[in-house]
């Protein structure tokens, strides 16, 4: 051994074949240990702070999120409270705040959404190479374009591939792969020549017939009393959704009183009807306690849905911004829960209690004998 490391040893009280002290041994022992311990901390965690986490009650789906920027172009309720909704990607995320905001700043989200903003385009009413019939809507009105044609909006299906060839001369967009079928109504002004503000749509409708009908859930007036609906009640019959102007109005009075006194010819064909407008559950408690003669809707049998923040009615594609309130429109959902007939009228006009029992007997029949029926089919013919 050599005559250096011979000092050293001799530096800290140590001799050659003498044992380690124990004290020492020890506190290597110790050292050990702790870097053990530390190791296996970094890797599992604190047990207390596991059973913190596992502790923690879910985080639930809010529906005023659906009114932030980052939120109002995709994100919708999901059934379970706890999960929410992406309609722009068909994915059910958690609900909360953070989770909706990570996924809100994701790649493939936001390259589907802009694929799905550059879905929207216009077509002429007279060009023949796009097939109207295989496109929804979710606007109503007459007004021409510019042109003097008929304009009518179209938004993608997003189950289907989509491509378009946009032409530089005349603007006009061709479709290249179809799309599946669904309905379509025309729009009453230019949306690409317009501001967001005046269009009168709250924002492109998703509704397509013979596809799922949107979820709802809501607080609504049933029997003079408060309580909360949900659309998932109805599974197994038919449910009229009545969306209407505001209350104490002498037309909607009149459709929901009438509606009322002939809910039981409804109800033998195991059908429900639910009436919608804007008004807040107390406007609605008050217009119910009102008597008719004095323009009420005193003893009505049909369930009233408060919608006050409008996401009922932008989902369903009926609310007029600049007006505060829902055009007359009624959607037809059938046991499944999928969209069977949709109309929409002019506020003005009251709607015919009897065709819109002729409609759901009618789908009812065809369930039943799945043929097409005829014009004008009545269960007597």
């Amino acid at each position: 051994m050599s005559s250096e490391l011979i000092g050293e040893l001799g530096q800290v009280g140590l001799r050659i074949g003498e044992p380690m002290p124990q004290n020492a041994v020890d506190d290597e022992e110790n050292q050990a240990m702790d870097d053990g311990l530390s190791d296996d901390s970094a890797v599992s965690g604190p047990t207390t702070k596991r059973s913190r986490v596992s502790s923690t009650r879910p985080k639930r789906f809010r529906s005023q999120w659906m009114m932030f920027d980052i939120f109002k172009d995709w994100l919708r309720p999901h059934p379970n409270p706890e999960l929410a909704s992406c309609i722009v990607c068909s994915r059910v995320i958690k609900a909360g705040k953070s989770e909706l905001e990570k996924h809100a700043t994701g790649k493939r989200h936001l390259k589907m959404l802009r694929e799905q903003q550059q879905g929207v385009v216009l077509i002429n009413s007279g060009d023949t190479s796009a097939d109207l019939e295989s496109f929804t809507l979710d606007e109503s009105g007459t007004a021409s374009g510019n042109d003097g044609k008929q304009q009518f909006i179209m938004y993608r299906d997003f189950e289907h591939q989509y491509s378009a060839e946009q032409h530089e001369n005349t603007g006009d967009v061709s479709a290249v792969e179809s799309y599946a079928p669904g309905i379509y109504v025309p729009v009453q002004e230019r949306a690409v020549q317009q501001p967001a503000e005046a269009s009168r749509s709250s924002g492109p409708s998703r509704l397509f017939v013979t596809k799922p009908a949107p979820h709802w859930k809501a607080t609504a007036i049933v029997n003079g009393h408060v309580t909360r609906l949900d659309v998932n009640d109805y599974k197994g019959r038919y449910v009229v959704l009545f969306f209407y102007a505001h209350n104490f109005s002498k037309v909607d009075a009149s459709e929901i009183n009438r509606l009322s006194d002939r809910i039981a010819e409804f109800r033998n064909v195991q059908t429900e009807i639910v009436a919608c407008s804007t008004d807040s559950h107390l406007s609605h408690l008050t217009w119910v306690k009102k008597a008719r003669g004095e323009g009420g809707v005193a003893g009505t049998k049909i369930p009233l849905i408060a919608d006050p923040t409008h996401v009922i009615s932008k989902e369903y594609g009926v609310y007029v911004p600049e007006k505060g309130h829902n055009l007359r429109a009624h959607f037809v959902i059938d046991r499944r829960g999928i969209l069977r007939h949709m109309a929409i009228n002019d506020p003005l006009i009251g709607r015919g209690t009897d065709e819109l029992l002729r409609i759901v007997k009618a789908l009812q029949f065809s369930d039943t004998v799945e043929e097409p029926l005829i014009a004008d089919w009545t269960p007597e013919a």
